[in-house]
């Protein structure tokens, strides 16, 4: 049985909380280059070594805010997931495209996410990866199914498959972030050229 928390893991789990609650409101509003840790602090009512001691930097902090972001993409999409009945390419080009107008509609928060995890790499390359995958289960558990099916090349596996997906996603989503343009059309049709490419290869 699992003890109960104690009265000061209750207050630093509340203050954690806070911090990134009131780095959400920041970051939202002020973009990831004008948020700084002061404003933060500022807006949750703690030092700024209160707010470094909830995340050890501001990506990090980034990284803790986007919990909550890629938490609701998941959901959004496994409820997408359910009402299509269209083949496996489809229903992954839907799928991907929920993703792509969420993270477009945040380019500058994403493209600093991108940006700083890919360059420094390490912890919160690894947390950015994983906030990832959190979004993707439903695309991770659909290309599963279509592994057990039958329905991709021999040789080629769900996991492999998903990773090469992950990359062009990424790839789309930097490119529109290095550029600073959200023309939603080009990121889709550039996105469903490599899609197409890429499933031409992989299903039986």
């Amino acid at each position: 049985m699992d003890k109960p928390l104690t009265k000061r893991a209750l207050r630093k789990a509340a203050t954690h909380a806070a911090v990134v609650e009131a780095a959400r409101r920041v970051f939202k509003a002020r973009g990831y280059e004008g948020a700084t840790i002061a404003e933060i602090a500022k807006a949750a009512d703690v030092s700024a070594g209160t707010v470094l001691n909830a995340a050890p930097t501001k990506i990090a902090l980034l990284n803790a805010v986007m919990v909550g972001d890629f938490e609701a993409l998941r959901a959004d999409c496994e409820t997408l997931a359910v009402s299509l009945t269209s083949s496996y390419r489809d229903k992954l080009a839907a799928l991907l495209e929920l993703h792509l107008h969420r993270h477009c509609a945040e380019l500058d928060l994403v493209g600093a996410l991108l940006g700083h995890t890919w360059l420094d790499g390490g912890a919160e390359f690894e947390a950015f990866y994983d906030n990832l995958d959190r979004a993707w289960a439903p695309i991770i558990a659909l290309t599963r199914q279509e592994q057990a099916a039958g329905a991709l090349r021999d040789g080629v596996l769900a996991d492999g498959l998903v990773d090469l997906l992950q990359d062009l996603y990424i790839g789309v989503v930097r490119r529109c972030a290095a550029t600073g343009r959200k023309d939603m059309f080009e990121a889709s049709a550039r996105m469903r050229a490599g899609l197409d490419l890429l499933l031409d290869g992989a299903l039986a």
